[in-house]
């Protein structure tokens, strides 16, 4: 069973800053939305670099996503 954790790291480009944000959902490959500062920030996948873009007041943010950990479930 895969676990992701609740913030993940976001990059500014236009200010090459890092800040964490809360992911309030999360699908692999597909879209990731953060709260960022009190704003909804919903990210798109781009698969050719491998990670989420989206844009807020003018500047682009980018995010791996969160990390995830492997949890491996068998008898007791």
């Amino acid at each position: 069973m895969i676990h992701y954790d609740n913030t993940c790291d976001l990059y500014c480009t236009d200010n090459e800053k890092t800040v964490s944000a809360e992911v309030v959902n999360f699908r692999p490959e597909d879209g990731l939305t953060v709260v960022l500062d009190e704003s909804k920030l919903v990210m798109k996948y781009q698969k050719n670099t491998d990670i989420y873009v989206a844009n807020l007041m003018g500047m682009e943010f980018t995010s791996k996503g969160p990390k995830f950990y492997e949890t491996k479930q068998g008898r007791r």
